[in-house]
């Protein structure tokens, strides 16, 4: 009998968890709108769908800024849109790699801090769903399954693979761990906003705060009052 690998294992229980997770925001979506369910659950696929495109069109925007020229092509399942990109330096090549989860960090962040803002749209919902759930998969990818990120013949795919292919792993590492970290905390915020959360889920504490270092990398400080 052949056995699984580790890696088709872990490949399998992201794709499953991250299938559970959209469908729940799914569900609730439609919960919250029982006369107009579909369109609950379309406005909910567009959010994902727009969220995906912040993050590409924020890669375009650092080539843009950075005077990369970049190449852009369709992918495959695993991922829809790739891009080769030809930095000068660097520098250049790490805001690139950095620049589609960066992204979604501080779209998430502006969502959670804009009061006109409605936490229980369909259409946000499906944003925050992918702002949460992309940079967990990505860096549970990087760490452990390595499909998405990977090296090869002196290239990189995938955007923690080219933070490290500019940078080195340590960095790679600590900015994975920073985007996870960020996210699971936005994910925990943003469920404190929605009308279907239990009250004991529902207290609102928000003293976590997170950083750019000047040297790549990012801070994070918990603040505990006593």
């Amino acid at each position: 009998m052949k056995m699984l690998s580790p890696c088709f294992i872990m490949r399998t229980a992201t794709f499953f968890f991250t299938a559970i997770l959209l469908l729940t925001f799914t569900l609730c979506a439609h919960a919250e709108e029982k006369k107009s369910g579909w369109t609950a659950i379309a406005k909910f696929t567009v959010g994902v769908v727009t969220a995906f495109a912040v993050h590409e069109g924020a890669h375009m925007v650092a080539g843009a800024a950075t005077g990369t020229d970049m190449d852009w092509e369709a992918g495959n399942y695993n991922q829809p849109f790739t891009f080769e990109e030809r930095a000068d330096n660097d520098t250049a090549g790490f805001i690139i790699s950095s620049a589609g989860l960066a992204a979604q960090v501080v779209g998430a962040e502006i969502i959670l801090h804009t009061d006109r803002i409605d936490k229980n749209d369909p259409f946000v919902r499906g944003m925050m769903a992918w702002n949460i759930i992309n940079p967990i998969s990505y860096a549970l990818d990087y760490w452990f399954i390595r499909r998405t990120n990977y090296e090869r013949d002196n290239s990189y795919q995938g955007d923690l693979q080219g933070v490290e292919y500019y940078s080195d792993e340590g960095t790679a590492n600590a900015f994975a761990a920073g985007v996870t970290a960020m996210a699971l905390w936005q994910g925990y915020r943003f469920v404190q906003t929605q009308t279907w959360a239990p009250d004991w889920a529902r207290t609102h504490t928000d003293n976590l705060q997170f950083a750019p270092l000047p040297d790549y990398g990012f801070r994070l400080t918990y603040e505990i009052d006593f």
